[in-house]
């Protein structure tokens, strides 16, 4: 088994995988705040889910508070995230529509940084499954293609920008109580998979679920 010395190189393709539900944006969302609150200026990217529904569950990372808890706590959030954000690195939200390319991530960041002057460290896409080639059209029933193109694009985003970089994959329903996924559970093949650098597996079987464990 491969250990981790030390966390993610920059350069490198870091995929968690897991099925609908499973906890995939919560640990993007995760280690983008770990990856600001270590000084490191980064881009959140989603494909999914609304700015404002990212910002309250960073919020509510960053200040012990449950989103339904914010607002009863404005001031006491306010305080919190501005105390935090003295000594942490940039952390950038943003809502990009579903099927771009790393051509359009590309030129967001560039502008961002163009407006911003802020270098940035760290780039968290979610996910993979939702973006499409930029060097190739795919059928769209070509998922394994897709994917692969895609997860190659992204690693040579990776390396290009010299970013710290995470992303996520889905699992077929076939693998919700499947510790181990392989070619069967993971959407589109392992096709990916074998591109990252790191893969990681969010498992939680229904009885894990129902005791809060993952």
């Amino acid at each position: 088994d491969t250990v981790l010395y030390g966390g993610f190189e920059r350069g490198t393709l870091n995929i968690f995988a897991a099925p609908s539900g499973h906890g995939k944006s919560l640990f993007l969302q995760n280690i983008s705040i770990n990856w600001a609150l270590a000084g490191y200026n980064v881009v959140y990217v989603s494909l999914e889910l609304s700015e404002k529904l990212c910002s309250m569950r960073f919020d509510s990372m960053l200040t012990g508070y449950g989103t339904r808890d914010l607002f009863k706590n404005k001031q006491d959030v306010a305080l919190k995230l501005g105390m935090t954000s003295k000594k942490a690195g940039q952390l950038q939200i943003v809502q990009l529509p579903n099927g771009i390319t790393v051509n359009d991530l590309k030129a967001y960041i560039k502008e961002y940084q163009i407006q911003t002057g802020v270098n940035v460290d760290a780039v968290v896409v979610d996910y993979l499954d939702l973006m499409t080639p930029a060097r190739q059209k795919v059928q769209l029933n070509d998922v394994s293609l897709k994917d692969k193109l895609v997860s190659e694009e992204l690693r040579n985003f990776a390396i290009e920008g010299d970013y710290l970089f995470a992303t996520a994959s889905q699992i077929n329903r076939q693998g919700l109580d499947e510790s181990e996924y392989g070619m069967g559970t993971i959407a589109g093949g392992l096709t990916k998979i074998y591109t990252a650098d790191n893969a990681i597996g969010i498992h939680a079987s229904r009885a894990m679920k129902e005791r809060g464990i993952i």
